[in-house]
Formats: C-alpha cells, structure tokens, sequence
C-alpha cells in the first residue's frame, strides 16, 4: 500500500476529520509538516496552511516563513502567518521558550480555526515523537494517563502521522522531491526532547530496530487501560458523589472502602484539578477532623461530619444590602429579600419568612454577612446566645457561613438569621398592631 492509501486509512480509522470538512494545517517548513501538507492537498482536502514565526532564529525563520507562504501559493490554498515575541511571552510568565512557543501557536491555531471556519487543526507530530512523548514522560514522572503517549485527537486537534516513523519520512520527501527546511535548533542536545531523539533512542534501537511500532502497540494498549479504567472511575463517581445545592457530598466511609484509595482517590478528583500530590494529603487525613479543607484551582473540598463537600471555589462574602422601607426588595447572595407591612396580625409559619412586631423595626434594615462577636435572642431558645454558636449547634459547615444572610435592625440588632431563626424581642405578640413580613427567595 502506498503512502497515500497508508495516509488516507489511518484519518479513517482514528476518524479524525471527514472529506468534506475544511482543515487548517500547522506548517513550520520542516520535512513532517510540508509532507502532511501536501498528503492532504493529494487527499482533495480544503485546506488552508498556519505558520508562525516565533522571532528566535532570526533569517532563518523569516526563511522558514517564505517557504511555506511559497508552498501555499503552489497548492493554491490560504496562508495564514503570524509573528510572536516569543521570548517576552517567556518572561512574563516565567515559563521556558518551548513552552512559551507552544502556548502562543496552539492559542493562535485555534484562533483562526474559528475565525476563519476550519474543522480541524493538523498538526505534524509522528510515531517517533510518540515514542519520544512516552520516555519524556516515564523519565519526568507520569500517571497512567502519561503512558498513553499523543493522542491522534484531542479537541480540534488531530494527529494523522502518527503511524509514520521519522525515517519513513526523510525517505518519502526525498522520494517525491519535497521541500523544506532543518531547523538547527532541533538538533542540539540541550533541550531534553531531542536529548532523547538524538541520544537514547538510537541506543534503544540497537535492543528492538522496531522500537517506534513495540512502543506504539504498547501505548495503545495503555490507552485501552486507561479506557477500561475510566467506566470504572465514573462508576464509582456516580455511586458516591451525591448533588447537594451545587455541591456534592461523599460518604467519607465509601472512599475509606475503596483499594487502593490514594489511586482512586486521584483519579475520582482529577477531573475537579486536583493534584495527585493533595489527594495523597487526603488519603492521609481520612477520616479525618471536621473543618479541614483543600484546594484546587477552582474547587474546594471539605472535610465534614462523615462525609467530603466538593464545591466550587467559594466567590467573596457579598457586602451588606440595605433596605430602606417597606415595599423594597433587595438582592443579597443569590437571594431576594422583600418586606412588607399588614395590619393582619394572625401568625403564619413559613420556611422562609419571618413576621416582626412593626413597632419595634427600624428602617433602614441591613443584610450582611455574620460577623465576629454577633450575638442575638433566638426565638424560643431563652437567653441571648452567639451567633457563631448557634451556627455550630445547627451544624452548618465553617466554608457556609459566610453565605448565611444576617438581617439586622436599624438599632443594630439582630433580627433574623435567615431562614433558620429570628430574635425573640421582636416576635408578635398580643399587643401587636402591625406586622412587618420579612421573606426570601
């Protein structure tokens, strides 16, 4: 089979694009991407190609610039290119050149794959830098997820030289007369990528000449572990994980079942960016002590009474909301406070509403969140008690507090905290002739 049938069956078989769908093509005028260019023109693909020129290699990438403008005025498809201070991009964010250029091409790729209306982005990476990934991995450290080498699709991204070796392309551009252009950089061993292509890998070869197709049988079989071990990670996940009010409870004796719990524990809290690092931590801590608590990027996770409270990264404590008069509604925390004034006296129990003797309010009523030293009269509780310990005795989490509204009086006493209990000085009594009506929703 020839190169081209070989090509065309590999994008079959991975289902990586359809022959009708439009692709943007990444072309730097190296030998692997030119050859992915012109194997997708062959194919009657509508392409378009993207360079970028990272201002690193001076003439030779203004070199590398013209030769792929010059390519896409021959395959008479569109040529998109764009330039990058590559170096400041480092800088500023305190990250190495390499990552800096892959950052800044992968986010403009994308940009004019939406802009411009392409399916698909094709990048040129094959099956030596598959093998290449999978060592740069073990050697740096990697989850069984890492064992899978490149993925011949992610996203918009799609990979459809992967079932081709690198030497399997010098001999095909030489063959059909392609042209292109080295770049000297990937052949210094200061970088540890080519470290490994220009000095572990051969040495590798003289064990198995077949090591590219050993590693990528054997990386597939990872990626059909890492398969079988995802159905069985969101099985678990939707046995214990129980949706409470945006958040979700865990049976603490659930996890504490689970062998063996610091993998599983990662695996069922990865997808939330939890570190395998801080689930380790958790594992360590179970049962663990009420009130502690770890961090992701934008999740929280609690430890609670027997169980674990996931939730999103908890926003500031709003700030006070005021409500001026009788007939205002205000918003506080998600919630729609309103007030109203009745001269019908008759008692009414609801779960978010409070009735208050009229004659003892005093406009403006704030709602804040609790404060340190707040103290109030619960209703049928006798006697005056903190706020915070009232919080404890109802059992509302520390990471919730904050989010409990605190109604307070125009005198600066507590009135209502919402919905669980009002101040006893101001129920309605026999004497009441008016009744303000404090609701929520």
């Amino acid at each position: 089979m020839g190169l081209q049938e070989r090509f065309i069956q590999y994008v079959h078989e991975q289902a990586l694009c359809q022959p009708h769908e439009r692709i943007l093509v990444a072309v730097s005028g190296g030998k692997d991407s030119v050859l992915l260019a012109h194997l997708f023109a062959e194919a009657g693909y509508a392409i378009g190609l993207a360079h970028c020129n990272f201002r690193l290699r001076g003439e030779a990438a203004d070199a590398d610039e013209l030769l792929v403008a010059e390519l896409a005025e021959r395959l008479g498809v569109p040529f998109h290119v764009t330039a990058f201070d590559t170096e400041g991009h480092a800088r500023e964010h305190g990250i190495s050149i390499q990552m800096a250029a892959r950052e800044l091409r992968y986010a403009w790729f994308e940009q004019v794959r939406a802009a411009q209306g392409y399916d698909h982005i094709a990048v040129a990476h094959h099956q030596s830098d598959h093998a290449e990934t999978l060592l740069l991995n073990l050697v740096r450290g990697t989850g069984i997820w890492g064992l899978r080498g490149i993925q011949p699709r992610r996203d918009h991204i799609i990979r459809p030289l992967l079932f081709l070796r690198a030497e399997e392309i010098q001999a095909h551009v030489h063959r059909l007369g392609v042209i292109y252009r080295d770049d000297a950089s990937n052949f210094s061993t200061k970088y540890a990528r080519n470290k490994i292509r220009l000095e572990v890998i051969p040495r590798l070869r003289e064990l198995n000449p077949e090591l590219e197709r050993t590693m990528a049988a054997n990386m597939a079989r990872f990626a059909d572990a890492c398969t079988v071990l995802h159905g069985y990670v969101e099985g678990l996940r939707s046995s214990l994980f129980e949706v409470r009010h945006n958040e979700w409870h865990i049976s603490i004796a659930g996890l504490m079942a689970l062998h063996p719990l610091p993998f599983l524990l990662y695996e069922l809290f990865r997808p939330y960016g939890f570190t395998e690092a801080v689930m380790a931590d958790v594992a360590r801590t179970l049962p663990g002590t009420p009130g502690k608590w770890f961090a992701s990027p934008a999740y929280e996770l609690h430890i609670d009474r027997g169980k674990l409270v996931l939730r999103r990264t908890a926003v500031p404590a709003p700030g006070a909301a005021i409500i001026t008069e009788p007939g205002k509604e205000v918003y506080w925390g998600g919630h729609r406070f309103a007030v109203n004034v009745t001269t019908d006296t008759a008692i009414r129990r609801e779960p978010h509403a409070v009735q208050l003797d009229a004659d003892k309010v005093v406009f403006p009523i704030c709602i804040r969140t609790w404060q340190e030293g707040d103290a109030f009269y619960p209703l049928g509780m006798g006697g005056r008690k903190k706020l915070s310990d009232l919080l404890v005795s109802l059992k509302i989490p520390a990471y919730r507090k904050a989010a409990v509204p605190i109604v307070v009086n125009g005198n600066d006493d507590i009135l209502w905290v919402a919905p669980y209990r009002m101040d006893e000085r101001y129920k309605i009594t026999g004497k009441t002739k008016k009744v303000v009506t404090l609701a929520y929703f």
